[in-house]
């Protein structure tokens, strides 16, 4: 791999109008990603409410002029960003709507921190490696020129099953072995490194700043492109101050609320 972030594919999503026309071409953006949008938009305004059914491929090819691949991409959209469940024979259900998905997150101690980890859940759908460039380096504290091991994948509320961060790790090679672990965990990430490797995570450094999703983010978490969001990246270190992990998240500011409390 480059030193180019990767990016899961799986999710991708939209931009576009309310309406039954044709929404208007987002710079950049595939067709099927508009359409997307377009029929989020439609649930947020009550055109498509919760029980209801979506119109079938065939009706919105013929609504919007669009091929059924695109119709089929743009529901598999929604339906992984929890607003619509697929059957067999009944069509396409919206269960939920978008503004249904904020995940609040309150801090106040590292248990907190390992609380929201076992309460939410992380799907990895790469595991490899990175050889770490300048911009990592910079952003995270890292040698330029080290390979480090790299995950990335979407972090999911259960309760909702909506995605509501793009999450990337970067794991001390000096973790061993870390890539199978990683791929066969049942657990949270921290408590891998705890028990397969006897690391205790004794500090967390959290730097937070606003971001604007670029395609490929607002992509996975069915959000058009230049949709605002929070980018937390924590840097966790062990008992000797060796950084083991660094995780790079970044939520969508409709769907993530974040609450910490300070006290004299």
């Amino acid at each position: 791999m480059t030193s180019q972030r990767a990016t899961p594919r799986a999710e991708r999503a939209p931009r576009t109008k309310k309406g039954g026309a044709p929404a208007a071409k987002e710079a950049g953006a595939p067709r099927y990603l508009q359409v997307a949008r377009q029929l989020i938009g439609g649930i947020s305004s009550g055109r498509y409410p919760v029980g209801s059914h979506l119109p079938t491929e065939l009706e919105l090819c013929e609504q919007l002029g669009i091929s059924r691949f695109t119709a089929r991409e743009a529901v598999r959209v929604l339906v992984t960003s929890g607003l619509v469940v697929r059957r067999q024979r009944s069509g396409t259900t919206v269960v939920a709507t978008p503004d249904e998905s904020r995940f609040s997150h309150a801090l106040a101690s590292l248990r907190d921190l390992h609380q929201y980890a076992k309460n939410t859940t992380l799907r990895l759908v790469y595991i490899g490696h990175l050889t770490i460039g300048r911009r990592e380096a910079r952003e995270f504290g890292l040698t330029a020129g080290e390979e480090w091991v790299y995950a990335t994948g979407i972090r999911v509320d259960p309760q909702k099953a909506l995605p509501f961060a793009v999450t990337r790790l970067y794991i001390n090679p000096a973790l061993r072995g870390i890539e199978a672990k990683l791929r066969e965990r049942k657990a949270a990430v921290y408590e891998v490194l705890e028990k397969e490797y006897g690391i205790a995570i004794e500090r967390v450094e959290q730097e937070l700043s606003g971001v604007a999703l670029d395609v490929d983010d607002a992509a996975n978490l069915g959000v058009p492109a230049g949709h605002a969001g929070l980018r937390i990246i924590r840097r966790y270190f062990d008992a000797d101050s060796r950084l083991v992990e660094v995780a790079d998240n970044i939520h969508p500011s409709d769907r993530f609320s974040y609450r910490m409390q300070l006290t004299r």
